[in-house]
């Protein structure tokens, strides 16, 4: 008790100097919260915008295929996924999937006239199920026309209002919507052309940076294009053979050198037009069970089948995303660094010119460890009250940012979250951080001086004061 008496005695006599101090452990103790709470609310945010625009909770993709999927992946399309009707029946199965939907990626040239002359524009395509599409993604805020009509069922492309003005800029034609337009591929085989139809004119809600290039085009129409077909089914035995020559070497050589296979009776064969998907975007329910449902599909041998996470398929952004969440942690623990080396020099001054005062409470009988508790005791009430002004005012800002969130540059919000504000999730951790960090500073800062001040003897003390 009496330690505490003259604890706060101390610090109604020192205010000035006591004021300075709590002002800094104030300060700091804000930025650490700040910073924390705003650090942990963009990595969030940006998780939930990629996940929301581009990837679900994890693609499934085809196992031949040498690259990773990603939003951007126009120069080298993905291999077709096969097998779609197989995984669909797999995925049925599954528990805890809130939706998928099909798509791929590609590139072509929509052929419009213009004075009696064809003119090529090209086209940067997402080919899509546009109903399960919008369910699962809604980024397209459509200006004209609509989104592959009531229920979205209607054929054709959509161009983004960013595409249609770079045509009207760069070859003096403007796409409007209801126009007649054919659109080109090329395939293996050649040049393919497929008449369409332009249904809307849309604007991105979020990354814009990435939709304004990013055009779409139904699935069916996609298909006809790329010339997508196969077979049903190959006969049994020629599967099973080829299933047997996958063991080993020495059977693989074996078929080759077996005069009656690959004789195959084309009649009996029934085409099968592909759908040319290469990626399955999948949503859950709980995004915690991604990894378990991975492995899960991956498990499955005859889908010929491979999975990656938000993070893998989110190309580029969630690296971008990540280094500026660092940044963000980084400068605001710099900062608070200075302010805490500022803090414990203060307080080290502070015990140094205290040095007589020890002197004299030694020489009366003050043990070093009761000298010690008065000055902890001091730096602790000071602080913990200073901290817990930090953090009732980082609150207060925190909590009016919440409405609206924290508004950003669009170029580092385009990159960070899509666009917008920062939304703010608050939780207990930075709090909590930021008090635990500012008792050990205290301590620290307290302990060594008052221990160095203990060694000096009561005489010199007394006289150097």
């Amino acid at each position: 008790m009496l330690t505490l008496t003259l604890a706060l005695r101390t610090l109604l006599k020192r205010k000035a100097r006591m004021v300075l101090i709590g002002i800094l452990v104030a300060f700091g103790t804000f930025l650490l919260v700040f910073g924390g709470v705003f650090s942990a609310s963009a990595k969030e945010a940006s998780r939930n915008a990629i996940i929301e625009n581009f990837t679900g909770d994890f693609i499934l993709y085809s196992k031949k295929s040498k690259e990773l999927p990603s939003p951007f992946a126009f120069n080298t399309p993905l291999p077709v996924i096969r097998n779609t009707k197989r995984i669909e029946e797999e995925l049925s199965k599954i528990g805890g999937i809130k939706t998928r939907t099909w798509y791929a990626q590609n590139y072509g040239l929509i052929e419009v006239e213009k004075d009696g002359e064809k003119t090529d524009l090209p086209f940067i395509f997402y080919a899509i199920q546009p109903d399960s599409y919008k369910d699962m993604f809604d980024n397209a805020a459509i200006k004209e026309g609509s989104f592959f009509g009531p229920g979205a069922t209607e054929r054709g492309i959509l161009i983004s209002a960013y595409q249609n003005a770079q045509y009207k800029e760069n070859s003096g034609i403007e796409l409007k919507t209801g126009q007649s337009v054919r659109l080109l591929g090329v395939t293996e085989g050649g040049a393919n052309t497929v008449s369409s139809t332009m249904l809307g004119i849309f604007e991105p809600i979020h990354y814009s940076s990435v939709f304004n290039y990013i055009n779409f085009m139904d699935a069916e129409t996609y298909t006809e294009l790329y010339n997508y077909t196969g077979v049903e089914s190959l006969p049994d035995d020629f599967n099973a053979a080829l299933a047997a020559a996958t063991a080993d070497e020495d059977s693989l050589f074996a078929l080759a050198g077996d005069d009656d296979f690959g004789k195959i009776d084309v009649d009996s064969l029934t085409s099968q037009r592909l759908s040319g998907y290469t990626m399955l975007a999948v949503r859950l329910d709980d995004s915690s069970k991604a990894d378990e449902i991975r492995k899960q599909l991956e498990s499955i041998p005859d889908l010929d089948i491979k999975t990656a996470s938000w993070e893998e398929a989110s190309g580029f952004y969630a690296q971008i995303s990540l280094g500026l969440q660092a940044f963000i942690f980084f400068a605001t623990t710099l900062i608070f660094l200075i302010v805490i080396m500022i803090f414990m020099n203060t307080l080290i001054i502070n015990v140094v010119e205290r040095t007589g005062e020890i002197g004299t409470m030694r020489a009366i009988g003050a043990e070093k460890s009761f000298i010690r508790n008065m000055f902890l005791a001091e730096t602790l009430i000071l602080n913990t009250c200073a901290s817990l002004i930090g953090m009732a005012a980082a609150a207060i800002l925190l909590a009016a940012g919440s409405a609206n969130g924290i508004p950003l540059p669009d170029i580092v919000s385009q990159f960070l979250i899509g666009g917008g504000p920062v939304p703010v999730t608050i939780t207990p951790a930075p709090f909590i951080i930021a008090f635990a960090a500012v008792i050990a500073v205290s301590v620290l800062a307290t302990v060594y001086p008052v221990s160095v001040a203990t060694t000096i003897t009561p005489l010199k003390a007394m006289n150097d004061r």
